[in-house]
């Protein structure tokens, strides 16, 4: 796996150098944006519960690491906080205070319980800009509600379309597809809103949250025509009947896709993935001039009508499949690529981690951890021609900074012990005083 970007650079710092994150935020959404903020230049703390992140006993490493967690949060400070502790007020105070960037992503009711909502951030710090991540956004009926991908999956209407057949209901998609977008909306957010200050001078809220995201993805599919209205009444009594005779979920699936999704001839033909002789390929033609450059390649003569439901349409496609089969997947992708056609490989996970096109472009990287050693996780999505965007190293054990950022914010040496003392503060160095990282 390349090596070159997951250093920190001694070149040009980074676009974000010197803008301070706190990230109040457990699992993965609001911990990927803060991982997107490190990498491009923030000192980026980490806030962790006693206990730790929850993602650390998620496919565990060695105590208190993890796969999940190691994945996530490279490239961060940790420190350990009991938010309900007599002593955490001023402790957060204190960090909002150091801070340009709040990451806080909990349940609306717990902010002002825990005193790191926006109301009382902007008394300390006016310039904050205070990122408010909820799952189903900040307003509404269920806006108290936590909630996690999967929840989001199904309430957006996106989860219709992408989610995995099973037995009796269709399988939440994976990985989670709408925490890790959450991450660039968010951080999408936080920069706006560091540009606002820039103009400014002045700090803000800015909100994200997982169904607003989910609803962004959705954006080809989700619209509301009134003129669709008559023929989705018909289909609402279809889908009724439909359920009340044990349909299962790919059935109404199939049945909606049938009367509602444009070019779905498309997506059975042009656009998808084929089985080869030895493997999986994956092609993507959706013009006029791709669409007829796949008839000269395969041999297949071009449809004779646009209606996917026609049994002369639905026999192209079973002899493209059975075309398809007949070669190996080196043997179409030469052929196809060679022709301009677009096409690829159809990867598993361990596969697209030693794929070369990703690691000549560092979007895998390695990293040294100094609990369980060397691993390989995702590098930066995004480059820049004058500054680095780098994964700057592994992610941090818990509470490995506690003290030394405990100074950087005001606190004195006798505080800070108290504060471990009460149990208020974790304190996860070494017995070398060293952060381990």
């Amino acid at each position: 796996m390349s090596e070159g970007k997951a250093t920190t650079p001694s070149g040009p710092a980074g676009i974000l150098a010197g803008v301070r994150v706190l990230e109040l935020s457990q699992n993965a959404a609001i911990p990927h944006c803060g991982r997107l903020l490190a990498g491009l230049g923030a000192d980026v703390v980490k806030v962790e519960p006693p206990d730790g992140d929850a993602m650390r006993f998620l496919a565990p490493l060695a105590p208190g690491e993890s796969k999940a967690y190691a994945t996530i949060n490279p490239g961060k400070r940790s420190i350990a906080i009991d938010l309900g502790a007599p002593g955490a007020r001023p402790v957060i105070d204190a960090l909002f205070a150091w801070a340009d960037v709040a990451l806080v992503a909990f349940k609306l009711p717990d902010l002002a319980r825990y005193g790191i909502d926006w109301d009382h951030a902007r008394t300390i710090n006016p310039r904050l800009v205070h990122l408010t991540h909820t799952a189903l956004g900040p307003e509404g009926p269920d806006a108290n509600q936590g909630g996690y991908d999967a929840l989001v999956q199904g309430r957006s209407g996106v989860g219709f379309f992408m989610n995995r057949s099973g037995p009796t209901a269709p399988q939440p998609t994976r990985p989670a597809i709408n925490d890790f977008a959450s991450g660039f909306t968010s951080a999408f957010a936080v920069m706006a809103g560091l540009r606002h200050r820039d103009l400014t001078g002045e700090g803000q809220r800015v909100e994200s949250s997982l169904l607003g995201t989910a609803m962004s993805l959705g954006t080809p599919i989700l619209g509301h025509f009134p003129a669709d209205d008559e023929a989705m009444a018909e289909f609402d009594a279809d889908i009724a009947a439909l359920r009340q005779a044990g349909a299962d979920f790919d059935t109404q699936r199939e049945v909606y896709e049938a009367r509602t999704q444009p070019a779905q001839g498309s997506f059975l033909l042009y656009f998808r993935h084929y089985q080869t002789a030895d493997g999986i390929i994956s092609i993507g033609g959706m013009s006029p001039g791709l669409r007829a450059k796949f008839h000269e390649i395969t041999g297949l003569a071009a449809p004779t009508t646009g209606d996917h439901t026609d049994p002369s349409f639905q026999q192209l496609v079973a002899a493209a499949e059975e075309l398809f089969a007949t070669r190996t997947s080196a043997e179409w992708l030469k052929v196809l690529q060679g022709e301009g056609y677009p096409s690829g490989p159809y990867l598993m996970p361990h596969e697209a981690v030693r794929d070369p096109q990703a690691l000549a472009n560092d979007f895998i990287v390695e990293l040294d951890h100094p609990t369980f050693g060397r691993y390989g996780t995702t590098g930066m999505p995004v480059q820049f021609e004058k500054a680095p965007a780098v994964i700057s190293g592994p992610s941090p054990i818990l509470a490995a900074h506690t003290v030394e950022v405990m100074g950087e914010i005001g606190l004195d040496a006798a505080t800070v012990a108290g504060l471990i003392e009460a149990g208020c503060l974790i304190d996860g160095r070494s017995t070398d005083g060293d952060p381990g990282d």
